[in-house]
This record gives structure tokens, sequence and C-alpha cells, in this order.
């Protein structure tokens, strides 16, 4: 099939209204290492998924299905300030601490995020600033 048809014309299109900011409780549903386009570093690209359920009562744009994001600040080489922060953040995910880190496992832990907005493209978008403390 070569033609896609919408419900409404694309000229009238809008930008989905973000995630109102605060803490949410979120889910792990996915984590794996990558490596920076820019820099070559090495980080963690952490999927956190935050059930609709949660959506404050006046936010009606959101995914009936949750709304999946990102989070890419920790970096995995192996130097005494990233060892530190990746600490932090299996501290704050409720995950093991050991020497090795079997990203499989941190899949369905849980944790407090905090959605900030930022503006990407002439887009308000929501993103995790940071994921609290237990």
């Amino acid at each position: 099939m070569s033609i896609l048809e919408y419900g409404s014309d694309l000229a009238q299109a809008e930008p989905p209204v973000p995630l109102p900011p605060g803490p949410y409780p979120a889910e792990i549903v996915g984590c794996t290492e990558k490596v920076s386009a820019n820099t070559g570093g090495k980080y963690l690209n952490v999927v956190f998924r935050i059930n609709a359920e949660t959506y404050p009562a006046d936010y009606t744009e959101g995914d009936p299905d949750g709304t999946e994001l990102h989070y890419n600040r920790i970096q995995t080489e192996d130097t005494g300030r990233n060892r530190f922060r990746m600490r932090q953040f299996l501290e704050r995910i409720g995950a093991p601490l050991s020497n090795k880190v079997d990203l499989n496992n941190l899949v369905g832990l849980t944790a407090t995020v905090e959605i900030t907005h930022q503006e990407y493209e002439g887009e308000n978008r929501a993103q995790i600033a940071r994921i609290l403390a237990p």
C-alpha cells in the first residue's frame, strides 16, 4: 500500500500535550548500553514507563497504554565518578550492588521519576530530570 490516510488534515496537526511536570512512579521496561555518536562514550539507555493510571486527573492527552521516556544520563565507563553515579542509580531503583550489573535484571524494577519539560525543535516535551531517592 502506498497511500496513507489520516482522519484529519495533517496541516491542522498540533504537537501532543506533554505529561505535566512532577514526580511519577515508573517501571523500567528496557535497559541497554549504547555508544554516543558525538563523544564515543558509553551510557545506559533506560526506558521508563509511567502507567496511565498515575496521570493527573486533568491530563486527558496521554497515551492510554502509558508514557515511555528514555533516561540517558548514566555513563558506563569504569571511572570513579561513573561508578558512584551507577551506585546512586542502582540504589534509587532498588537494584543489588556488586562489581557486575546485569542490565536484564533491571527490567521490571520501579522508581519515582521527576518529570520536567524541555523544548526540542519548537515542541515542549516531557523528560526525566532525575530519579528520586526512595
